[in-house]
């Protein structure tokens, strides 16, 4: 009788890989007995685990297989999240937080839902929470000129919301400003790893005079 093959040692090991804004770092592993199934699975990670910086230990991305070469699987942004428990720290008795959800899509055609809170010193009326809102509206849409994973860099090292902090502080003295979310609904095209090269060097082309 033919002794039997555990279906474990069938299966293959693959490297989990971030996006190329974080230089294809190995972020993980997963074992599958056919590449094509390791598409759509999600690995997460903090901030602090993937660049080394422990003030962004509250941050984290949860990265989706979108492709696998050889023994590598690479992911893209599916979704950018602050801990709960961080933003809960923030909230103080006598403060007003602003919670904002909008939907946008960005130049590369990528639909997302964007999550802001912003958080005053003190309690604030609704008009002035409505002027507020305005304020998050304007720059997030001001931002859609831009691709997905330029936005989400944005977000991960604060330029989007000291942006949204210095304009809200014009209405009111303003506490502090989070990207509480960023979730990927849809992606206008499903693009390999050699589309995402060839889009980012034609991004890279310098033409002289």
């Amino acid at each position: 009788m033919a002794k039997k093959i555990s279906s474990w040692k069938l299966k293959q090991r693959f490297a989990i890989l971030a996006p190329k804004e974080f230089d294809y770092k190995e972020v993980g592993v997963t074992f599958a007995d056919d590449p094509k199934k390791t598409i759509g699975r999600v690995a997460d990670i903090s901030l602090w685990e993937l660049i080394g910086d422990k003030t962004k230990q509250h941050l984290k991305l949860l990265l989706e297989i979108f492709d696998v070469k050889g023994d590598k699987a690479y992911t893209r942004v599916k979704k950018f999240v602050t801990d709960p428990n961080y933003l809960r720290s923030l909230v103080r008795r006598g403060v007003t937080k602003v919670d904002h959800v909008l939907r946008v899509t960005f130049k590369d055609g990528c639909k997302a839902q964007i999550k802001v809170v912003v958080i005053t010193h003190t309690k604030v009326s609704r008009p002035v929470k409505s002027e507020i809102i305005k304020v998050i509206n304007r720059i997030i849409e001001s931002h859609t000129k831009n691709d997905l994973n330029t936005f989400v860099q944005l977000a991960i090292f604060g330029k989007l919301g000291s942006e949204i902090f210095k304009e809200a502080k014009k209405i009111t003295p303003i506490r502090r400003v989070e990207i509480e979310e960023i979730k990927v609904l849809s992606r206008e095209k499903e693009m390999k790893v050699e589309e995402l090269a060839e889009e980012s060097k034609k991004e890279e082309v310098v033409v002289s005079a």
